[in-house]
């Protein structure tokens, strides 16, 4: 009924255009029956109307012609002269310009309007890749367009593209030793792209003559999920398609979307819970380089959303993996090759609801902030400066080795104060902007053949302000002198400002057996993050008379260098695949004129001013006013080879494969802290000395009135290690039967680290211990998959893996610094590899395009992980952070995933088609066996060394019990609508030996959302972003002694360990419990919120443009 319902309106819709076309028109006479070509008349024409002239021509030759009289007689025409020529070339003359033409039909001359000439119909075009069910590419398969005959085989990476008309075409897919495919129903409109990715299936039986049917849309599966599908491994993933309907402008925003993924301020990945330090990060195959020098892990914020194709989060490991992970593999592949050509712009800008407009902090800026660069006014560390430990400023010159002379050149060298001290600027809206280019050249007309490149240059500038309502951690106050003191808190702002710049230029050349690519990707950062807090200290706290709290301000201006470069290649020498890279990656992060200082108060004539305060000489630290300079240097190289050789047994397929890699870190850390300082004897009036003007007095001309840098050996040091992580291995994937792939293999691993230099930055750390307990370079890391089909769209997969994550470079270093958002020391204890049993279960059904439903179990033992441990080993109550390795842990758990078009619920509205709803679950648990070092004095007096463990329960490091992410999609012709939910639960954020140590994080739930819409035929298109619409804070808490007490009997005894001795109060347990104050003791009883920032509402709105 439908089809002749359209039929009947085509038709109609021709008869009405030839009767509009022609509603001027009146059928004429026939005319003589002879050529016009061959008819020449002479004619003049003296300022007539057509009408007459066209009467004139009809008595002349003889030949009727037919024209609406009336109409013709209004259009007047210039003199004109034809002297023998051709009748067709004198109605062509008299007839341009005047919006009429003549056509013969049926040999009579019509006169009528003209009509208009029909648009060139832009054609458009059929891409995808042809994959068999292990994912693996198919080079050489042949792809039919049965309609028109037109035939293309695929590359060696098993990509295509057809161009063709529109229409609607049944394709063709063949490939020796598969089943014929013909895919019905593939729609091709004028000028847009139609993906199209075909998983083959073997013929096993030999039924050649076979061919297996189906219609378009029961075909084409997502290439995301096509890969994911058909994979030995477990893997969860994004599209750059489901990217881009998300606010998110960096990586570190985005990862949070994948099922099991939570992010650590939006820059580290924590996957099922897991944390940072147990995933591994490959850029295009390749591992990236620990972006925080004092921890094994990579900040994603580094890499723009737009330079991404997809990432995958593999979550078992094969054997050809070849870095150790027990989180995920986080697989990033950026922008390739194009399958056709493309020119795009795309500008924007952004509104924070806490940031923009407001007044923003921070110390002096240089000129070419805005663009990532430094101009030099922050370059104050020459070389070779003097160590002046040794100098006694309360002695003359004759009582040290090193003369004020000396110190006074050495102020001069490294320069005045004039860019330090808070001033405010005005905060500006965010404002991004990209341009991308893509080519691809066929070197064939089958465009088997093919060469292209894929150009990228980025911009963005943010500025953020962070409100910080709590913050009792650490060196502040862990709570209010009296519990119900309103104005006895600790608060804070941090401001962010940030400018990333992107470039990448990626390339490559393909043919049906052979394949180059070039990956060359440059990221510069300029992340410039001052803090100011306000309230009082642990050692101080608020007494009754104190009404102006102190101010800690904390400046670090950090521009950040990633470059990759790397050539990979692929060689289809049947039937053997050889695959193979080299790369090289680097990392700088140079954090230049970073600056610490605190300031105290006073008040005069009932207006409170502030000072900073000079460090004092006699500090073994750093004091309490310093500036900095810390450069982290790291180069990686890196290479793989494999080759995977194909067979059959029977009627059943095989694949043995055997590979290498190779990977060098090498790396280098220089710091130099330069504490301010003052003479004991210098009288110079400091609290009101305005700070920008300590640079003149620093000559040393005038040891009473003089501020000097006062740097010292430890203040001026370094780090360098560098490490060798090879390995080899075996693997065989088998196709035991049509639905069962058994895929096993073993990799032998080696792992080398030596520490070069290994200087401490503290005083008190110079004869520190560090124990670094690798007893083993060699490992045998065996692994096994097993995936069964009972049905096309249903896997069920189980898998075993062993692997090791090793010591990131300076985790076993003796450097440590203050944090100030930890408000803590963070250093190290050493490091050793931590070996992992991993176990899986998963459940995956794929019932449509783009659709997912899948549930899975995971199991993993952890011997000796890693965790970062607040201990306060110096009784002092605020205490230290510190990574070290536990004894063991054990995490299980339970992922589910669902991505399901609405298009069943209801035939007869054609739009819920084009809505999907994704949502994913993920429920997990811990056990850790925590230990302590302790010490024993042996006969000798020398030091015994040996563990204490310790029994209280708690959750791993990093550990999210529940996470859970919804959201709902509409993808119309132009307009596109998405909504999306993320949710995570209680977090371990720090862990300790007891729960006065432990730091939870509270959950949090963000919900974002986009409106889009495109112009233009698909040209142009907006996008309006709305982020943390429910403005929700990060909040951290810790279980308060108060909340828990001695159990019975238990009063005196000694030597127990804190899960024997103590239980919670009634009321209270391991999550948050705001309490109350205790009326007797004017104290709050209840768990302490730590710190709470919150970071706003962002809206933006952006503009694209595809030429």
């Amino acid at each position: 009924m439908k089809k002749n319902v359209t039929a009947i309106m085509r038709i109609t819709t021709v008869v009405l255009g030839l009767l509009i076309g022609f509603s001027s028109m009146i059928c004429a006479h026939e005319s003589k029956a002879q050529k016009l070509n061959e008819v020449m008349i002479n004619l003049q024409v003296k300022n007539e109307n057509m009408a007459a002239v066209l009467a004139k021509i009809e008595v002349s030759t003889g030949i009727a012609f037919t024209y609406d009289k009336t109409l013709l007689s209004k259009l007047n025409l210039s003199a004109q002269d034809y002297q023998g020529e051709s009748l067709p070339l004198v109605l062509r003359k008299l007839l341009k310009n005047t919006g009429y033409e003549y056509e013969v039909i049926n040999n009579n001359v019509v006169i009528g309007k003209a009509k208009t000439a029909a648009k060139p119909v832009k054609p458009g075009s059929i891409s995808g890749k042809i994959i068999d069910e292990r994912a693996d590419v198919l080079p050489g398969a042949t792809i039919k367009v049965v309609e028109t005959g037109q035939t293309v085989q695929t590359t060696v990476d098993g990509k295509y593209i057809i161009t063709i008309e529109p229409g609607t075409y049944t394709l063709e897919i063949s490939y020796v030793s598969y089943l014929k495919q013909r895919i019905t129903e593939v729609i091709v409109k004028s000028g847009e792209h139609t993906g199209l990715d075909i998983s083959m299936k073997p013929d096993s039986k030999g039924l050649s003559e076979i061919t297996i049917t189906s219609s378009y849309k029961k075909a084409s599966v997502a290439s995301l999920y096509v890969q994911q599908k058909n994979a030995a491994n477990l893997s969860d993933g994004i599209s750059s398609e489901q990217i881009s309907a998300t606010p998110d402008k960096h990586l570190g925003e985005t990862l949070k979307r994948i099922t099991g993924v939570t992010t650590n301020e939006n820059k580290k990945v924590i996957v099922r819970g897991i944390a940072e330090r147990y995933n591994v990060s490959l850029l295009n195959g390749s591992p990236l380089p620990s972006t925080d020098v004092q921890e094994r892990d990579f900040e994603f914020n580094l890499i723009p959303t737009n330079l991404v194709e997809n990432v995958v989060v593999a979550k078992s490991a094969t054997a050809d993996m070849p870095y150790g992970f027990a989180g995920g593999l986080i697989q990033i592949t950026t922008k390739s090759v194009p399958e056709s050509n493309f020119l795009s712009f795309s500008a924007g800008s952004s509104f924070n609801s806490r940031t923009t407009g407001k007044d923003f902090l921070g110390y002096g800026r240089g000129k070419y902030d805005y663009l990532g660069f430094d101009d030099g006014s922050r370059d104050h560390f020459p070389k070779d400066l003097l160590n002046l430990a040794a100098y006694d400023a309360s002695k003359p010159d004759a009582g040290n080795q090193i003369k004020v002379a000396q110190i006074g050149a050495q102020n001069k060298r490294i320069g005045g104060t004039e860019r330090l001290g808070t001033r405010s600027f005005q905060s500006m809206p965010s404002q991004n902007y990209q341009f991308s280019l893509g080519r691809s050249y066929a070197l064939s007309t089958t465009k088997e053949r093919k060469l292209g490149f894929v150009a990228s240059v980025s911009y963005r500038n943010t500025q953020n302000i962070d409100d910080i309502s709590t913050m009792r951690r650490g060196d502040w106050t862990h709570e209010p002198t009296r519990g119900d003191d309103p104005t006895d808190i600790n608060t804070g702002n941090v401001y962010g400002f940030n400018t990333t710049l992107g470039v990448m230029l990626n390339g490559g050349i393909k043919t049906r057996e052979h394949q180059i690519s070039t990956y060359n990707l440059y990221t510069r950062i300029f992340d410039n993050r001052f803090s100011r807090y306000s309230g009082w200290s642990y050692h101080n706290p608020k007494n009754e008379g104190d009404n102006y709290p102190n101010i800690q301000e904390d400046d670090r201006p950090k521009f950040t260098d990633l470059l990759q470069n790397k050539v990979s290649g692929v060689h289809r020498i049947n039937p053997v695949k050889i695959e193979w890279s080299l790369a090289r990656t680097s990392l700088k992060a140079l954090e230049q004129d970073a600056v610490s200082a605190d300031l105290n108060s006073r008040e005069i004539a009932n207006t409170v001013l502030y000072s900073y305060q000079l460090s004092s000489t006699s500090d073994p630290g750093f004091g309490t006013f310093h500036r900095d300079q810390y450069v982290y240097k790291e180069n990686n190289f890196d290479g793989t080879l494999s080759a995977a050789y194909d067979f059959k047994l029977g009627l059943s397929k095989h694949i043995v494969k055997i590979g290498a890699n190779y990977l060098k870190k090498h790396a280098f850390y220089d710091w130099k802290i330069l504490p301010i300082a003052m003479s004991p004897k210098s009288t110079i009036p400091i609290e009101t000395l305005p700070i920008q003007e300590w640079g003149n007095h620093m000559s040393m001309e005038d040891l009473a009135n003089s501020i000097f840098y006062f740097n010292k050996e430890y203040t001026l040091n370094k780090f360098e290690a560098k490490s060798v992580n090879s390995g080899v291995f075996v693997m065989l994937d088998h196709k035991v039967l049509p639905n069962l792939r058994f895929v096993w293999g073993a990799r032998a691993e080696y792992f080398k680290l030596d520490t070069i230099v290994n200087s401490a930055s503290l005083l008190k750390d110079k004869i520190s211990e560090i124990f670094f307990e690798e007893k083993k370079n060699w490992y045998i890391l065996p692994s096994a998959n097993i995936t069964y089909s009972p049905l096309k769209e249903l896997n069920l997969r189980t898998s075993y893996a062993k692997s090791a994550v090793r010591s990131g470079l300076m985790e076993s270093s003796r450097f440590s610094r203050y944090n100030p958002n930890y408000g803590s020391v963070i250093r190290s204890s050493g490091v050793s590899s931590t070996l992992i049993d991993n176990f899986d279960v998963k459940v995956e059904l794929f019932p449509g395009s783009g659709e997912l439903l899948s549930a899975g179990y995971f199991y993993k033992f952890f011997d000796k992980p890693a965790e970062y441990y607040r201990l306060d080993n110096e009784n002092n109550g605020r205490g230290y952070i510190t990574i070290s390795n536990s004894d063991w842990a054990k995490v299980k758990g339970w992922e589910f995933e669902l991505r399901k078009n609405l298009g069943f619920v209801y035939d007869g509205l054609p739009f819920l088609k084009n809505i999907y709803l994704s949502g994913n679950l993920t429920i997990q648990s811990s056990k850790v066996r925590a230990r302590a070092i302790q010490y024993d004095k042996k006969a000798d007096g020398t030091d015994s060394l040996y563990y204490k463990y310790l029994k209280y329960p708690r959750a791993l490091y990093g550990q999210v019990p529940l996470l859970y992410n919804a959201g709902i999609q509409y993808i119309g012709k132009n307009l596109g609508l998405n909504l999306t939910y993320n949710h995570s639960g209680y977090k371990t954020f720090i862990t300790g030996v007891e729960p006065a140590f432990v730091e939870y994080e509270r959950p949090r739930s963000q919900m974002d959302a986009q409106i889009s819409y495109k112009f233009l035929k698909g040209k142009m298109e907006t996008k309006l972003n709305m982020s943390n619409l429910l403005d929700a804070p990060f909040r951290y808490f810790i279980n308060d002694p108060s909340t828990y007490e001695l159990k019975p009997g238990n009063e005196g005894a000694l030597e127990l360990e804190w899960n024997d001795k103590y239980e919670y109060k009634f009321g209270f347990s391991e999550k948050f419990e705001k309490g109350y104050v205790d009326k007797v003791t004017n104290r709050r009883v209840g768990d302490r919120e730590t710190f709470t920032r919150y970071v706003g509402r962002t809206f933006s709105l952006s503009l694209s443009y595809n030429f």
